[in-house]
């Protein structure tokens, strides 16, 4: 069970772009850790690496006055909810590897090309204030 980084998933900015394959790979790293030190281990990487690509994207969002700001950001506290929720089973000795996969599917299948496409599209058509 993974998640498959395609060149269909880039959004046309390549900072965010490194950063969403870097997720899939962390993502992957999880789901195929077998003992609990390796499971943990890569979902702290997981975790910390969400929170600065979200980070990332919300100061990129502030910077370029962003007019869809609060429901971008709402989005990815709904996201990192769901992954601190998983954290916190990992944390537990339990893992839903689908659970997880659901999570990243979704975040691939629907925030990436809806949300973050559009914020792509907004910052590549402006020069930074």
């Amino acid at each position: 069970m993974n998640v498959e980084w395609t060149e269909s998933c880039k959004i046309g900015h390549e900072t965010i772009d490194h950063q969403h394959k870097h997720l899939y790979e962390l993502t992957n790293t999880l789901l195929a850790a077998q003992d609990v030190g390796a499971v943990r281990h890569a979902m702290v990487l997981l975790y910390k690496h969400t929170r600065e690509h979200f980070d990332l994207e919300e100061a990129l969002m502030r910077q370029y006055k962003y007019p869809e700001l609060n429901a971008h950001t709402a989005s990815h506290d709904s996201l990192l909810s769901r992954l601190n929720d998983i954290s916190e089973e990992v944390g537990r000795g339990l893992m839903s590897r689908s659970a997880l996969v659901e999570l990243m599917r979704e975040w691939a299948t629907h925030h990436v090309p809806k949300d973050d496409v559009k914020l792509a599209g907004f910052i590549g058509g402006r020069s930074a204030p």
